[in-house]
C-alpha cells in the first residue's frame, strides 16, 4: 500500500473537497483523485461517499481513519531516522491556524531566529486530548491553538507555558449570493463546526450571545473554517468562521460580514510542556522569538 495514497485519504477527509485537497498536497485534482481510486481498488471498498458535495466518509472509510493516520505518522518517523534528517521543531496545530496564521507569522519568526531550523507542523490531531497527549508524549514540540475568553480552559496548569501569537474573533458571514431577506425566516441555514472540532466549542458562547442564532437549522458540518468558508461562499447558509479566515473575503465582497454586534474574542497561543524530558534545543529561542513577534505584529480583530 502506498503511503502517499494513505496521506491523500486523510487530506480529503478532513476538507471534503477534491479541489481544495488536491491544492494542499501540491497536486493537480486529476492525479489526486486517481490516487484516491487507486486505494480504494487496493482496498475494495469504496471510502468516500461521492453522491453528495461535499464528499464524506463511507463506514469503510471511518474505520480507515484512525489506521491510516497512525500508519502515516509511523512512516514520517521511520523515514526521518533512516534518512538522518535534521531534527525538526513539530508543531501541532489546528488546520485553521496552520493555513491562513502560520505561514506570515512563521515567516518573522525565520528572520529573527539566530540558527537555521527545520519546522514540521502536524494539523492531523483529532480533539484537545489529542493536543494535550501530543505534547506530553513529545511527539509534538509545541501546540498552535486558540484560547477563548469563556468556556473550558485548556493548558492553564504550570506545567504549560503559554505565549499569546495575536488577536482574532469568530464573526457571522455569509455569502453575498445568500439572499439577506432568508436572516429573517424562522429557519435559517447553518453551517457549523463538526463535534470533533476545536472551534464548535469557542462558538458556543457566540450561539448563546446571537438571538437570531435560536432560528439556525444545521444543514452542514465541518472539522475546518476551509470546508465552511466556501460553502458559505456559494451562498449555502450562514456561519461563524475566524476573523482572519474570513477578511479577505469580506474585503473583496464575496463575504458579508452579518450580525455585525455579535462576535467572539479569540487569542492565537503557541504552548510548550514545560518540564519535557527531552526538549528542542531551539525551543526556547523559539519562544523568545514568538514573544518578540507579537510586540511587533498587530492583531486581527475585526
Amino acid at each position: 500500500m502506498n503511503i502517499r495514497w494513505l496521506k491523500d485519504f486523510i487530506t480529503l477527509a478532513d476538507c471534503q473537497k477534491f479541489s481544495l485537497a488536491a491544492q494542499i498536497n501540491a497536486s493537480s485534482q486529476a492525479a489526486f483523485s486517481r490516487r484516491i481510486q487507486q486505494l480504494e481498488q487496493h482496498l475494495n471498498v469504496e471510502l468516500f461517499d461521492r453522491s453528495q458535495t461535499p464528499v464524506k466518509l463511507t463506514p469503510e472509510g471511518k474505520r480507515l481513519y484512525p489506521v491510516a493516520s497512525e500508519m502515516v505518522q509511523m512512516a514520517d518517523r521511520c523515514e526521518e531516522m533512516v534518512a538522518n534528517k535534521p531534527n525538526p521543531m513539530t508543531i501541532a496545530s489546528l488546520h485553521t491556524l496552520a493555513c491562513n496564521f502560520f505561514p506570515q507569522w512563521f515567516t518573522q519568526i525565520l528572520k529573527h531566529m539566530e540558527n537555521p531550523m527545520v519546522t514540521s507542523i502536524d494539523s492531523g490531531v483529532r480533539s484537545v486530548t489529542g493536543y494535550q497527549a501530543a505534547l506530553q508524549s513529545q511527539r509534538a514540540d509545541c501546540l498552535l491553538f486558540y484560547r477563548g475568553s469563556e468556556g473550558t480552559k485548556y493548558f492553564e496548569s504550570e506545567e504549560f507555558e503559554v505565549v499569546k501569537l495575536a488577536d482574532d474573533a469568530l464573526i457571522w458571514v455569509c455569502g453575498t449570493t445568500f439572499p439577506l431577506e432568508r436572516l429573517e425566516d424562522n429557519l435559517i441555514p447553518h453551517l457549523t463546526y463538526a463535534p470533533s472540532s476545536q472551534l464548535l466549542e469557542l462558538s458556543l458562547p457566540l450561539l448563546n450571545a446571537t438571538p437570531q442564532a435560536k432560528k439556525l437549522s444545521v444543514i452542514f458540518q465541518s472539522t475546518i473554517s476551509e470546508s465552511l468558508l466556501p460553502m458559505a461562499i456559494q451562498g449555502n447558509g450562514v456561519t461563524c468562521i475566524p476573523y482572519s479566515v474570513a477578511k479577505e473575503y469580506i474585503e473583496d465582497h464575496r463575504l458579508i460580514h452579518i450580525w455585525q454586534e455579535y462576535s467572539q474574542p479569540l487569542e492565537i497561543v503557541l504552548i510548550r510542556l514545560l518540564e519535557s524530558k527531552n526538549p528542542h534545543p531551539y525551543i526556547n529561542q523559539f519562544f523568545d522569538t514568538a514573544k518578540v513577534i507579537y510586540q511587533e505584529m498587530s492583531g486581527v480583530i475585526p
